[in-house]
């Protein structure tokens, strides 16, 4: 192993590298980013460090970071790690009384928060978290609550820091030596699809079994630069975004927030960009709405460019051999065609690495064609993240990739995914029946349903509680038919229903600025309100002319027959969809069962 934990693992890499740029980042769209060097880090950390153990932090305690993606919560968590202490990360969108149950069922002692927005969360709720002692908040703009000694600043907890530094500069050292690479290194909460969140036990072995083998997948130089904007909250960019740009001393630029994505993807210089389905499918709706723009001679190029493409594919989703005309053809169109697209959206990306939910593979070879390819991969909170992922040298769209070198994965007789190796958890926190659910002899059981292809990459085809059984007993993925939908410029969700029922139906929501252009340019008169627009027959003709259009390829049993366009866009705030972007079909299912039932009218 690289050390024998997480903070040893920041401490060596932050001697060795000194003065090289560890962090970038902005805090506003129109000014230069501002450096972090390793040195620089590292005093930050151990400040924080020495803060919290002038609170009284001791190893093994329990401490809650609420936060937006940042490089302070980056600090944070390190100096937990470095303390010997445990880290329990929250989503900054989770409601109150989510906060509420993993703060006390984890029994967190002290709290950071980002803002003064997070720290009323904490205060709205105290005397329902007895355990919770102190809350730490990132921002200070001068208006947090001077009358109150449990919040502080994270400021006057650094100024703490440098205090207990002067009286005893190796403590911080002393107490990394202490951590095992057995001890527990944070507690992540799963999202709650299908109940109360479970907390997830990882030690540092686990995160840095992951590291140790992820260069054989996704080998990355010290020159690389990763671009961080999602939830550090979730293991995917905590361990892929953070700790693996960490252990290979790679700059990390971070953004903080959704309206500046494009324009980092500019100016940042990243080469590397963990990202989520989701956001490929809006970048994928922009670029095929900025092409419906050009003029008719520059549209003709791209579809001969983008159709060479295409050709040089082979079934299984990677470039076939190229001939020599071939070899000139694909140069000619990368560089005179593809590069434009490339420069206007991220001129030094090397790859996009997706995870957190399946990517529809027409969108994967849409950016493989155009020479940005994207590296799907696969794996769960209990495996520390990857388990499977693809590579620039052995890429396959439509795949999650080839298994981890230290993780066995087979598939169980009813399809479900099983899993074993160094990375997978230990159990959930003060859970015993959930923890012994989850295994099987031994096995990791992922609740996922998937197979090998002939070659061993690995395709992800459902979640095992996800699968749709009509009442011809036919089994149904509908993740399949949903990626197909969502490829539409005009659907932004979709949810697929018809378990035990004759047919398929679906809940839809709209592009909506896509739909309203799609009006304009087809001269249709409109109310710009989005009820309206989810009634007006022109909109529901255009979603069913894209259902069958998307979904013409699949079997008859798995046509859509009826739909219903929602007038509200799916949020976590309003409860259908996970902080990962995940649909919770059973809270959709109830919510919406009034209109789901109106699309099947009894005999």
């Amino acid at each position: 192993m690289m050390a024998n934990n997480l903070a040893e693992l920041f401490i060596k890499q932050a001697e060795r590298n000194k003065s090289k740029v560890a962090i970038e980042y902005r805090l506003r769209r129109t000014e230069p980013y501002r450096t972090i060097s390793w040195t620089h880090l590292r005093t930050i950390v151990h400040q924080i460090a020495y803060g919290l153990i002038e609170l009284g932090l001791k190893k093994g305690d329990n401490v809650a970071i609420l936060s937006n993606t940042r490089y302070e919560w980056t600090a944070c968590d390190l100096a937990i790690l470095s303390c010997g202490g445990v880290v329990v990360p929250l989503y900054p969108t989770l409601p109150d009384e989510s906060v509420n149950y993993i703060l006390n069922n984890s029994e967190c002692s002290i709290v950071i928060l980002e803002d003064k927005g997070q720290l009323q969360k904490i205060r709205s709720q105290w005397g329902a978290l007895p355990k919770v002692k102190y809350a730490i908040v990132m921002e200070d703009l001068g208006d947090l609550p001077v009358n109150d000694s449990r919040i502080l600043s994270l400021k006057s907890l650094k100024d703490k820091g440098m205090l207990n530094f002067s009286i005893d500069p190796y403590m911080v050292q002393n107490h990394i030596k202490e951590v095992s690479c057995d001890d527990l290194a944070t507690i992540i909460y799963t999202s709650g699809t299908t109940g109360p969140p479970k907390g997830v036990m990882l030690t540092h072995r686990n995160i840095l079994s992951v590291l140790d083998v992820l260069p054989n997948s996704l080998p990355i130089k010290p020159s690389d630069k990763f671009l961080s904007f999602l939830p550090l909250s979730h293991v995917f960019e905590r361990v892929g975004g953070l700790y693996y740009a960490l252990s290979c001393a790679c700059t990390v630029t971070y953004c903080s927030s959704v309206d500046q994505i494009a324009f980092a993807l500019k100016d940042s210089g990243a080469t590397i960009m963990l990202v989520v389905p989701r956001l490929l499918e809006k970048l994928y709706a922009k670029i095929q709405s900025q092409l419906q723009t050009l003029p008719e001679n520059k549209k003709k190029i791209f579809k001969i460019a983008y159709d060479n493409g295409k050709d040089l594919l082979n079934n299984n989703g990677k470039f076939l051999p190229l001939t020599a005309l071939k070899s000139i053809e694909n140069y000619a169109f990368q560089n005179l065609v593809f590069s434009s697209i490339r420069k206007k959206l991220a001129p030094t990306l090397r790859c996009f690495i997706s995870g957190g939910a399946p990517l529809s593979k027409d969108i994967a070879d849409f950016f493989n064609i155009i020479g940005i390819p994207v590296l799907e991969g696969y794996g769960l909170t209990e495996t520390s993240a990857p388990l499977s992922v693809n590579s620039l040298s052995a890429l396959r769209t439509g795949t999650v990739g080839k298994p981890m070198s230290n993780i066995k994965v087979k598939i169980a007789n009813d399809g479900e995914i099983l899993v074993k190796g160094p990375t997978v958890f230990n159990g959930y926190y003060k859970n015993e029946k959930a923890t012994k659910e989850a295994f099987d002899d031994g096995w990791f059981l992922t609740g996922d349903i998937g197979r090998f292809d002939k070659d061993g990459f690995l395709i992800i085809t459902d979640r095992k509680k996800d699968l749709i059984i009509n009442s011809a007993g036919k089994n149904i993925a509908p993740q399949n038919l949903e990626n197909a939908l969502k490829i539409s410029p005009y659907i932004s969700n979709a949810v697929v229903i018809g378990d035990k029922k004759k047919y398929l139906s679906a809940l839809i929501t709209l592009e909506h600025q896509s739909v309203i252009e799609y009006l304009k340019k087809h001269n249709i008169s409109y109310d710009d309100s989005i009820e309206s627009l989810c009634k007006h027959p022109e909109v529901i003709k255009l979603i069913d002319e894209e259902i069958k259009r998307e979904t013409a390829s699949d079997a008859d049993y798995e046509q859509i027959r009826r739909f219903t366009i929602l007038p509200k866009e799916f949020t976590i705030e309003s409860g259908e969809i996970t902080p990962t972007m995940k649909v919770k079909r059973k809270f959709v299912s109830e919510k919406y069962k009034q209109i789901i039932d109106s699309m099947y009218p009894k005999d």
